[in-house]
């Protein structure tokens, strides 16, 4: 909550500068890669060499951090979890995907409202708060960029974030 306060605030705390974006994506996802097979789900990398990007370095470790924790919390048993980097128009693209239990009511939109939690049953099973991913909007939104949630088929879910 005080991390969400503090992006809230006209005056952002985030200090952009310089740094490899693929280097610091990489190096926080591979810290994800044991917990992840813990967990029965494969981890896979596909991160564009040699980028840089001017941005708070620590924050967008946070948005990976964020991405993937909620990717291994959510995934069906077995499922692989991907998570690429590429070069955008502008910027960069950070997207984390993985299949899902398929639910049709699922407003994709809400999952970025804090304490949302999609389904009420799987609280106390997961844990957290539902406030991860409104965290990510606003470290997406401080980098002059989105975040969206899309099911590009059934049973997959996908977080993209456009950070220009």
């Amino acid at each position: 909550l005080v991390t969400l306060s503090r992006m809230d605030e006209e005056d952002s705390p985030l200090k952009p500068e310089p740094f490899p974006i693929s280097e610091a994506v990489e190096e926080t996802a591979e810290s994800f890669r044991d917990l992840a097979q813990s967990k029965g789900h494969e981890l896979s990398l596909s991160i564009a060499p040699g980028l840089i990007y001017t941005g708070d370095e620590y924050a967008l470790r946070q948005l990976v951090s964020i991405l993937l924790d909620n990717a291994i919390k959510y995934a069906l048993p077995g499922a692989p979890i991907s998570l690429t980097l590429a070069k955008g128009r502008r910027g960069v693209v950070l997207t984390a995907a993985n299949r899902c239990d398929p639910a049709p009511e699922l407003d994709p939109g809400k999952l970025f409202d804090r304490f949302y939690r999609p389904d009420k049953s799987r609280s106390s099973e997961t844990g957290g708060f539902g406030i991860g991913l409104s965290i990510a909007r606003s470290i997406a939104q401080a980098h002059r960029g989105t975040i969206k949630a899309a099911a590009p088929q059934p049973g997959i879910i996908e977080f993209t974030a456009v950070l220009k």
